[in-house]
């Protein structure tokens, strides 16, 4: 091993001064591309899209049933959806907004079971009722715990971009879960049965006084 490293910097200094400085630079843009591809994958850039990166991400964005994305979760990770549906759970903290969404329309509302968890590195003015329309990658599942229903193991979403649906005619199906506190460790949200409904029993879902509707991330 020493040998071989030793032969190339023997080679190295035989060669001339324009030859050396190429080869520097040649394994100075690798170093660097390697530095990059790094940083990709531990801090992906997942955040909202705009202009012309969002026209392009939203049509290279399919539409999926959720029995079809449930079935074959792990052949569809990383590939471009558009999901519409109601919001039965929605938390924002630190800038960033988690919702869970009803994706399949029933007669007279939404589904209770078939829901998927986005994650969302922006804050949303959103609230529980509104329906959206959400443009995100595949990134797994997500353990989601309902009182009623129990664990439950969820497609995760990571959105692009949400937005308001513009016209809205179903109204929510009571969704069995209880206001949620999430537990990061374990990558599980957890219901309290004590805390109250998210998903009212009546059609007109309640408002969060601290959000207003928008269409627009911030």
């Amino acid at each position: 091993m020493w040998d071989k490293l030793e032969s190339a910097r023997d080679w190295f200094r035989g060669q001339s001064n324009p030859v050396k400085l190429g080869i520097v630079l040649f394994v100075g843009i690798l170093i660097i591309l390697l530095i990059f591809s790094i940083l990709s994958l531990v801090f992906p850039d997942d955040g909202p899209l705009t202009g012309d990166a969002l026209t392009q991400y939203e049509s290279s964005c399919n539409v999926i049933s959720f029995q079809e994305l449930n079935s074959n979760l792990n052949n569809y990770n990383g590939q471009h959806f558009k999901f519409t549906g109601q919001i039965v759970q929605i938390n924002q903290n630190n800038g960033a907004t988690d919702i869970v969404l009803a994706v399949t329309q029933v007669n007279g509302g939404w589904s209770p079971t078939d829901l998927i968890y986005i994650t969302y590195n922006a804050k949303t003015t959103f609230n529980i009722g509104d329906v959206i329309i959400a443009y995100g990658d595949v990134s797994g599942s997500y353990n989601y715990i309902s009182a009623s229903l129990g664990e439950l193991k969820i497609p995760q979403i990571t959105a692009r971009y949400i937005e308001l649906e513009p016209t809205t005619g179903s109204t929510i199906v009571p969704i069995p879960f209880t206001s949620v506190t999430t537990n990061s460790s374990n990558n599980t949200t957890n219901s309290s049965s004590g805390s109250g409904t998210v998903a009212p029993t009546n059609p007109t879902p309640p408002t969060n006084s601290s959000n207003q509707h928008s269409t627009k991330p911030i």
